[in-house]
């Protein structure tokens, strides 16, 4: 695997987890968010995923997530709404592993680089006289 696709399949997995799938208020949430999908759930309890979500009015209007099918649902017919938002717990969480992981390597790499250091002990000695550092 090249290091480019590596790069990228860290990248997605980086995004995924940083964030959640949350109840959102729609009209407030529109106001300040341009979200790829959003997940409508009517009062007959049908899920639409919907594309370019916007409010319109009373409706809220976009496109079918995979088609270009334009969808209204008025907002009196909508249980609730929701959309992928940023989760800071995920992001500490993904960062502290990256964090610890990049220190245990470090130090890894740091031991295997110093060698045997006995300080003067040994566990004796061979059949060629030669001292056994390590126990």
């Amino acid at each position: 695997m090249s290091l480019g696709r590596v790069a990228v399949a860290g990248l997605l997995v980086a995004a995924t987890a940083c964030t959640t799938v949350r109840r959102v208020q729609p009209a407030q949430y529109f106001a300040v968010n341009s979200p790829d999908v959003v997940w409508v759930t009517s009062t007959n309890n049908a899920v639409v995923p919907v594309a370019q979500a916007e409010i319109a009015g009373d409706t809220l209007k976009g496109m079918r997530q995979g088609t270009r099918q334009p969808v209204a649902i008025p907002l009196d017919q909508v249980q609730s709404v929701k959309a992928r938002t940023p989760d800071k717990a995920k992001t500490a969480i993904l960062v502290a592993g990256v964090l610890t992981g990049f220190v245990a390597s470090v130090y890894a790499l740091w031991i295997s680089k110093t060698g045997p250091k006995t300080d003067g002990v040994t566990c004796g000695y061979n059949e060629d006289a030669i001292a056994i550092q390590y126990c």
